[in-house]
């Protein structure tokens, strides 16, 4: 059944479709309380209404600032249909993806703020038996104080005794190697490659990996993900920092021994990262440096057919003097000597702007 603004369902009147996978996300009117929510419309094709209160019954139990809060569950009928109503907490600001830049990753800071906030979240998750075990970009709601909040426990999984079970579902792009086969487990370390999977993406694009499922396939892309060829550990984008890579490489080790132990553990150590600067894009969509003092850019300028002259320069934000950075521009280089310089540069200003 399709619905549409205006529609009353039950107690609610529908404003705006949100998006949704296994279900529909509206932003709603709960008459009853004059609030707007968040009203999760599930249908029930695949799966028994019992099990779609499921996420209702898991996420009224949380109480934490980076989980969204579920508010109740209501069972009505629509058309002669029996419907799942979940109604949830409503963030105007709707999910991360909304902060990405024009190159369509979120810059540096962003990134450690989101990544700590979830992990944060995960603790209090997996503390309590819980495994999200579908984190994501779209899943991550920021609230009006920039704080990432966690959300959809639709596939969530539970162990009273933290040890690996068998998951309701999958989302197969971040699904950990473990996750796939005849005999697949979720755990708190699947949990952490999933929060790999997210840091990759909106560091890198948040294009990456999606665009390698689409083109091979699920067997393929599965097959190369348990090789841990995906997500390619050579293909990080040039202003994410070596320290960061070394994080989040660990949390997608294909063996879940090797990677971090706990939420906490991998939180810890993000939190001990510190950069001076960071790159994002500008209203022309140029990559730029950020300083506390100085925007950082270069211009790469083609002499001949195989030769470069590089370009590096920071503007002071306060007078708007430009000066070349004079260690990183250079005339008459090829185009191997011109990518290498460039990525100096940038990894130069992560670590020592002003």
């Amino acid at each position: 059944m399709t619905f549409n603004i205006g529609d009353d369902i039950y107690k609610f009147t529908l404003i705006k479709k949100l998006g949704g996978n296994f279900g529909d996300v509206w932003q709603a009117f709960d008459n009853s309380i004059s609030k707007e929510i968040a009203l999760k419309i599930l249908e029930p094709k695949y799966e028994p209404i019992a099990k779609l209160l499921d996420e209702a019954r898991i996420g009224n139990k949380f109480n934490h600032k980076n989980l969204l809060p579920i508010h109740y569950a209501d069972v009505t009928s629509v058309g002669g249909i029996t419907f799942t109503l979940i109604s949830q907490e409503y963030y105007k600001n709707g999910d991360v993806t909304n902060y990405l830049n024009n190159h369509n990753f979120l810059p540096l800071p962003q990134t450690l703020k989101v990544l700590q906030d979830i992990l944060f979240g995960l603790e209090y998750l997996h503390n309590n038996g819980f495994y999200h075990n579908d984190i994501k970009p779209g899943n991550i709601l920021m609230d009006d104080q920039s704080n990432a909040v966690l959300a959809d426990y639709g596939i969530a999984g539970f162990s009273a005794s933290v040890l690996p079970v068998t998951p309701k579902n999958s989302y197969i792009v971040h699904r950990a190697p473990e996750s796939t086969g005849t005999s697949p487990v979720i755990s708190i370390h699947s949990d952490i490659y999933q929060v790999g999977c997210t840091a990759y993406r909106l560091l890198n694009g948040i294009s990456s990996l999606k665009n390698e499922f689409i083109s091979l396939g699920e067997i393929i892309y599965d097959d190369k993900k348990a090789q841990g060829k995906i997500p390619d550990s050579n293909k990080y984008q040039p202003f994410v920092p070596s320290r960061l890579k070394t994080i989040i490489n660990k949390a997608l080790n294909t063996d879940p021994s090797l990677r971090y132990s706990s939420a906490l553990e991998m939180r810890r150590k993000l939190e001990k990262l510190h950069f001076s600067g960071y790159w994002t894009t500008d209203s022309r969509s140029d990559l730029i440096g950020i300083g506390k003092k100085y925007t950082y850019h270069f211009e790469i300028v083609a002499t001949t057919a195989s030769t470069f002259n590089l370009i590096s320069t920071k503007k002071n934000n306060q007078s708007g003097n430009i000066t070349k950075v004079i260690d990183f521009t250079k005339k008459n280089l090829n185009q191997k000597e011109t990518e290498k310089l460039k990525n100096e540069f940038i990894s130069w200003v992560i670590d020592n702007a002003n």
